[in-house]
């Protein structure tokens, strides 16, 4: 009895390791103008979680989100944009309006991703 609940922990905690450790091998990733940009924004990736009380049952709704780290010769109105599908075709419009590139890393990232990044914005 005790071997079955014991693989069953285990199966239970494996995917919370392994979701961990996901963050952490992502490469940064850039999306609008590629070439012949004229300016750049990084993203730190990350997510907002929202939660309503109703009583005896609670609701929680999670809505990707990207904060601004770094701006590199432009300057965007605001410092949070959700991840939304407006939201995201508005972002897309302005890079092609403006000629901007966006690269986007996890929220928790070392020194050295940011690194990264600040290369591929230089990067034409």
């Amino acid at each position: 009895m005790k071997l079955p609940l014991a693989l069953l922990a285990l199966t239970a905690l494996a995917p919370l390791s392994f979701a961990a450790d996901k963050s952490a091998d992502q490469e940064p990733v850039a999306w609008g103008m590629l070439t012949q940009n004229t300016g750049c924004v990084i993203f730190a990736q990350g997510h907002k979680t929202s939660g309503r009380f109703y009583g005896v049952a609670v609701t929680t709704k999670t809505v990707g989100k990207l904060t601004v780290l770094e701006s590199i010769d432009y300057k965007l109105d605001q410092k949070e944009y959700l991840e939304t599908q407006e939201a995201m075709d508005d972002l897309t419009r302005l890079a092609q309006k403006d000629h901007i590139k966006f690269v986007k890393i996890p929220e928790k990232h070392s020194p050295e991703l940011l690194e990264k990044a600040r290369a591929l914005c230089k990067q034409d």
